[in-house]
């Protein structure tokens, strides 16, 4: 996991930032978002943004069904 989501100061994450957390490319987390696979981002401006808890809660999660 990346260092991003141990930081309490970051509260939303660009597509590069969520991509590290997966360990994925960024089209991958781009497929994901078209998919519903990832929890859905918020918009500002043009800039498209995840919530950190959102993204912490959904890994958790994730890796609770693969035990």
């Amino acid at each position: 996991m990346s260092e991003i989501l141990h930081d309490p100061d970051v509260e939303l994450m660009d597509v590069r930032q969520v991509a590290k957390c997966y360990g994925v490319t960024q089209n991958t987390v781009w497929r994901w978002r078209r998919e519903g696979v990832l929890p859905q981002p918020a918009k500002f401006g043009g800039a498209t943004k995840w919530s950190r808890r959102q993204i912490i809660e959904h890994i958790n999660k994730r890796f609770q069904r693969d035990e």
